[in-house]
């Protein structure tokens, strides 16, 4: 009997995020964990996680999959992006963080293989991005400030989704510039500014908020994750749009709204 569940490869699958998606792709009738995938000396090798045993070869991993997901960080996942373009094996990447060099190489590899990048698999999230852009647009007069709090133990920052809410800003407003903090005698905000504030502290698991001041009055979005289960429910959907994809270069916004 054929089995037609999606096969998909899990690269970082004993790290946060990557075993919250494990599990979930478990509790799912139409995907199955084909491989899971960690670094080199990682303690997990050789143990079993949802059937399958946690592997360090990456290349092997890759047999008989339909989608690879990557969550691990941005060296590897370039090294996942290419082997993936060897395979033929369409990638879904959630890692952050990732350079110019590595995106352009994505945009590339899209030629061949189906690739989906994305520094946030939330629908809160990605419906954000969407209003953040109109209010852009309508508030143009309006000062913005970015604030991000993650856990303590987040490296990068500030967070994908503040970079991403960013740049959304500066497609609208020409010339607007990013400003990180403020300490001292700064002088007055300029307007061309984008505030980003980042705070890291306790186990929290993501929470955004993109203000927008006006004379007289303050418009403020926030979006909180309070589990990361909400991430991988996302990425359950990536997957499965990623399997029905020959090519191209893809994010949540078509997973979820069918247009960037």
């Amino acid at each position: 009997m054929s089995d037609n569940r999606i096969k998909v490869a899990l690269f970082g699958a004993m790290g946060k995020m990557g075993y919250v998606v494990a599990e979930t792709i478990a509790s799912t009738n139409d995907i199955v964990l084909k491989s899971a995938v960690e670094a080199p000396g990682h303690p997990a090798i050789g143990s079993e996680i949802f059937g399958v045993t946690v592997t360090d070869n990456p290349e092997t991993a890759l047999s008989d999959t339909t989608v690879a997901v990557d969550f691990t960080n941005p060296s590897s996942s370039f090294e996942h992006l290419k082997l993936c373009r060897e395979k033929g094996t369409g990638i879904v990447i959630g890692t952050t963080a990732l350079s110019e060099e590595m995106i352009n190489f994505a945009k590339d590899s899209s030629k061949e293989i189906p690739v989906l990048i994305s520094p946030n698999m939330s629908v809160g999230v990605n419906l954000l991005f969407r209003i953040v852009k109109e209010a852009a647009e309508v508030l143009k007069d309006f000062d913005i400030e970015i604030t991000e709090i993650h856990h303590k133990r987040k490296k990068d920052s500030p967070s994908g989704t503040a970079n991403k809410i960013a740049l959304i800003i500066k497609e609208v407003r020409e010339g607007a510039r990013v400003v990180h903090g403020r300490a001292g005698m700064v002088g007055p905000r300029n307007d061309d500014e984008i505030g980003m504030h980042s705070l890291r502290g306790g186990d929290v698991v993501g929470e955004h908020t993109v203000i927008f001041a006006g004379e007289g009055e303050r418009f403020e979005i926030t979006h909180r994750a309070h589990s990361r289960k909400t991430f991988a429910m996302g990425t359950i959907k990536a997957i499965r749009f990623l399997a029905t994809k020959k090519q191209g270069f893809y994010s949540m916004a078509d997973v979820l709204f069918g247009q960037p």
